[in-house]
């Protein structure tokens, strides 16, 4: 049977553009420690603060190019700096992927194992991660503090953040507080929270155009030949503009005094292109850190 590699390279980069300049440094740091307050103390308070783990289940409908997916996702978190995301994917041809990415401390590591699909091979990337290591590392971390943020309105203690205000925007809510979030890895990220319910309503940053990058053939390619047509990928995309990855939380639920988003939809631009339904949540799991270890 002739087999089929697909690989997904991932990539986000770019700073964001300054608005709303009306303000000293000072002032806007100030200010975002005040809406971050509010925010936490509108989805648990006290409860948060003594918040030691939380695990986090759902599912998922997601589209990559022409591939359309299904699949759970599992998120277990144990503070103050372990994160762990495990997605599984339903793909083509009866294939599932098991994806793993794990914030451990000042440790990432990251994993991928395929059953089912006859000979089709599938396998995703993120940018760099043939050619710079280090840069698929800081993706993971990225990926852990996005995660962190979305859920909690933390970052782990390994990756210090710093939150400034950048004004006001119009959301179909109502207005919103806008923050910008100087991150030590990846792409800065902007944080729209309402200005009634103080709930966070959107996390966005810039980066490029996801790329897919097929192979058909007797065999997947040589070592030498991915890592040629990642480079090659790579050097196109750069070339090409940054687009806005958005990703918005709705459906507010408490659980055990904590008020989570239950809907969470994720896209660039103005295009959708997964949505994700939290099924079940657990605040204070009994996780233990060797979870967080690769196996």
């Amino acid at each position: 049977m002739r087999e089929k590699l697909l690989i997904v390279l991932l990539v986000a980069a770019a700073a964001i553009t300054e608005f709303f300049p009306n303000v000293s440094a000072q002032e806007a740091a100030d200010k975002a420690q005040q809406i971050l307050a509010a925010a936490r103390a509108a989805i648990g308070g006290e409860k948060l603060k003594s918040l030691q783990s939380l695990s986090v289940e759902g599912e998922f409908r997601r589209t990559m190019g022409p591939m359309e997916m299904s699949g759970t996702l599992n998120v277990d978190m144990l503070m103050p700096d372990k994160v762990l995301r495990t997605e599984v994917m339903n793909m083509m041809g009866g294939m599932e992927i098991t994806r793993l990415e794990a914030l451990n401390g000042d440790k990432v590591w990251d994993d991928q194992q395929t059953s089912g699909g006859g000979g089709n091979m599938v396998m995703i990337r993120r940018a760099g991660r043939g050619n710079d290591p280090k840069a698929g590392e800081d993706m993971i971390r990225s990926e852990a503090l996005k995660t962190s943020l979305s859920f909690l309105l933390a970052v782990p203690s390994s990756l210090p953040t710093t939150f400034t205000y950048a004004g006001e925007a119009e959301a179909p809510e109502g207005k919103a507080d806008v923050l910008d979030a100087k991150v030590p890895v990846g792409p800065a990220l902007r944080l729209y929270f309402d200005q009634k319910s103080h709930r966070l309503l959107m996390l966005t940053y810039k980066g490029k155009q996801p790329r897919i990058i097929t192979h058909q053939g007797g065999g997947p390619p040589s070592e030498e030949e991915m890592k040629q047509r990642l480079k090659d990928s790579e050097a196109e995309a750069a070339k090409q503009p940054d687009v806005e990855y958005q990703t918005r939380f709705s459906e507010y639920k408490e659980v055990n005094g904590i008020l989570l988003p239950h809907k969470i939809s994720k896209g660039i631009g103005s295009e959708t292109n997964e949505e994700i339904a939290i099924t079940k949540v657990k605040v204070n799991p009994s996780l233990k850190p060797e979870k967080f270890v690769k196996k």
